[in-house]
């Protein structure tokens, strides 16, 4: 995971597809375009703006589900999804002034095109993006930070009392 926020973070707003990260943009764009049927029904602003909202809800509900289970390392591994779908979403709203990444296929609007011109944001696309994408890496770094932290609590847990005998739960 230290790896990947590392080119997440190195990569910024703009999309460089391939390798692991390629394989992860494909997962949340597959999220991202069902969020457009499900969030359909609420009108057509909604429905733009459910394919990034389902995009990082679906690894949030996911980190919430771990956590109420108190399973910490598959939360915080979620969680850390959750920062790379932001920086996902990031890269394409700070596009949304320039339109210039790709599209699906042709015809289709520009989400955060579409999105940011019926805020009177579009101007700020650039603006927008950077924001969401600091949320994104706030959210990977703070993953990683739990994850280092319950990994700590495991590794003491397991290691030997004062005596040499291994620990007990109280």
């Amino acid at each position: 995971m230290l790896g990947l926020t590392w080119q997440a973070m190195a990569q910024g707003s703009t999309f460089r597809g391939g390798g692991i990260s390629g394989f992860i943009h494909g997962i949340d764009l597959v999220f991202h375009e069902a969020g457009h049927v499900i969030f359909g029904f609420f009108g057509e602003f909604i429905a733009v703006l459910g394919g990034s909202l389902n995009q990082v809800l679906v690894p949030l509900i996911a980190t919430i589900a771990f956590l109420r289970t108190r399973q910490p390392a598959a939360a915080t591994v979620t969680l850390w999804w959750t920062g790379q779908s932001l920086t996902d979403v990031a890269i394409y709203a700070a596009d949304g002034r320039a339109k210039a990444l790709p599209l699906l296929a042709e015809g289709l609007i520009h989400d955060w095109g579409y999105i940011l011109g019926r805020l009177g944001l579009r101007q700020s696309a650039e603006t927008v993006g950077r924001v969401i994408f600091a949320l994104g890496a706030l959210t990977m770094l703070a993953a990683l930070a739990l994850l280092a932290l319950d990994l700590l609590r495991c590794w003491n847990a397991s290691s030997p009392d004062t005596d040499g005998r291994p620990r007990t739960a109280a």
